[in-house]
């Protein structure tokens, strides 16, 4: 019996280790998870992958940062309906516009992982 497969999910974030550790416990869930480091990077990589059905944008990064990503994503035709959850370590008032969710880190995981499911049910089969 195959288990099955959720949602791809994008993870743009500076920190090699928040990344590795968000890419292994989502991939544990059983999410398809591409990595970025950058926003730059995160934005070149939505290009050449398939839909994804979450962005998990770190807000404060070197090259371009959660906040100039979200223009250019948003400025996008083809990507500009894509959710994003932003997650940081710095307060933001007002939340930003456009995204669907702001997580403050260090992040429960169980609240990450239920703001997750929101945006990626579960699915049947696994379409790379």
């Amino acid at each position: 019996m195959t288990t099955p497969r959720r949602c791809h999910v994008v993870v743009i974030e500076d920190s090699a280790d928040i990344r590795e550790a968000l890419q292994e416990v989502l991939t544990d869930e059983g999410y398809s998870v591409s990595v970025a480091s950058n926003g730059l990077e995160g934005y070149k990589l939505l290009s050449a992958i398939r839909r994804p059905c979450l962005i998990l944008l770190d807000w404060v990064m070197p090259v371009v940062d959660g906040r100039e990503f979200l223009v250019r994503l948003r400025a996008d035709p083809t990507l500009a309906a894509l959710p994003v959850l932003v997650l940081t370590a710095c307060t933001i008032d007002p939340a930003p516009q456009g995204v669907q969710g702001l997580l403050y880190k260090p992040m429960d995981l169980d609240v990450l992982l239920a703001a997750i499911d929101r945006h990626c049910p579960a699915v049947d089969a696994f379409i790379p």
